[in-house]
């Protein structure tokens, strides 16, 4: 975010907007794509820096820095909506929401279909 911010004030708003969408992508990426993307910030980072304005200097060592933790880190760093996720243990509330989803009476105990006590 410091990078986009310092690009915004050297006047590079193309490469302030690539800063603050990276962030998304980041967080959404995993393995060989983070570390893809990682390297790009590089490279952006380092061509961005040189417009000659202090800001876009400053800017271009925060995302070149960021990039390159992406390329060594990247791979070890959690994926969105992965952390934390375990396999959970039967859980007999769980199931009972999910028949009542399916339109089953979980405190029914005979199986759908089967003949009722009200015939």
């Amino acid at each position: 975010m410091g990078a986009a911010g310092a690009f915004w004030g050297a006047g590079s708003v193309p490469i302030a907007l690539l800063c603050l969408a990276s962030v998304a992508a980041v967080v959404a990426l995993s393995g060989v794509a983070r570390r893809v993307l990682g390297a790009l910030l590089v490279v952006v980072g380092l061509v961005g820096g040189f417009s000659g304005h202090w800001l876009a200097v400053v800017g271009g060592v925060l995302l070149a820095g960021s990039g390159v933790l992406q390329v060594a880190l990247g791979g070890r760093m959690p994926k969105i909506g992965v952390g934390g996720q375990k396999a959970r243990a039967h859980d007999p509330e769980t199931e009972m929401w999910r028949a009542l989803e399916r339109g089953d009476d979980p405190t029914d105990d005979k199986p759908r279909g089967g003949p009722s006590s009200n015939e």
